[in-house]
């Protein structure tokens, strides 16, 4: 009787750690396809829909060097800042004691985002999870002018004013208002609002992130 409840006991000892066994399997199992799998595949989803969204592009998204979602856009850019900028430009030439001036002044929207057929690209790898995000460089996209005053156009008695002068001053009056854009920081801040945003998307995920510089360019 002894011997026969031993072996009872016994069997039942041998069940239960076959059972655990098994259950430890499937637990280990499921961890591993969560942690290796799903929880990728999810982010790299949950990224690609975020960015489209904000700046109207599907990243190229990779998990563990596996590409998931190929880059696409249904425009070639965007702009997602915008700021005003006034210009003067003032030149003049002598030439025998004559002197012929043009004074200009000009207002602008400078716009600046992404050039959207440029890399744009998230890497994904796990465990842990961690993402790389590779954006283009930030450019200036558009100088619009929004009005044009000229304040002086004025020849000298025999030093005219050439059509050409006067192209050369509009021309001037462009670049002036480029370089004026681009020394008020319109880029980094144009970088550094779109950065932000993509990590706080994926943070909101559950992930860490870094990011890549691509080539630098200022665009126009």
């Amino acid at each position: 009787m002894d011997q026969s409840a031993s072996e009872s006991r016994g069997i039942r000892t041998v069940t239960i750690i076959g059972i655990l066994g098994v259950l430890l399997l499937f637990g280990g199992t499921w961890v591993a396809y969560r942690l290796l799998i799903q929880a990728p595949a999810e982010l790299a989803h949950a990224a690609a829909e975020g960015i489209r969204t904000l700046f109207q592009v599907t990243p190229r998204v990779t998990v563990n060097e596996t590409v998931i979602i190929e880059q696409t856009s249904p425009i070639l850019e965007i702009a997602t800042i915008s700021r005003p900028i006034l210009v003067d430009y003032e030149w003049s030439h002598s030439w025998l004691g004559s002197t012929k001036t043009i004074h200009l002044r000009g207002t602008f929207t400078a716009k600046a985002g992404y050039d959207l057929k440029q890399p744009f690209e998230i890497a994904i790898s796990s465990p842990p999870l961690k993402v790389k995000a590779r954006l283009p460089d930030p450019q200036l996209l558009s100088l619009q002018t929004d009005s044009l005053v000229v304040l002086q156009d004025e020849n000298g008695w025999w030093n005219r004013l050439t059509e050409e002068d006067r192209t050369g001053a509009l021309s001037a009056l462009h670049t002036l208002a480029r370089q004026k854009a681009l020394a008020t920081g319109i880029l980094d801040e144009v970088r550094t609002s779109a950065e932000a945003r993509i990590r706080e998307l994926i943070e909101r995920n559950g992930a860490e992130i870094a990011f890549e510089q691509a080539g630098s360019s200022n665009g126009l």
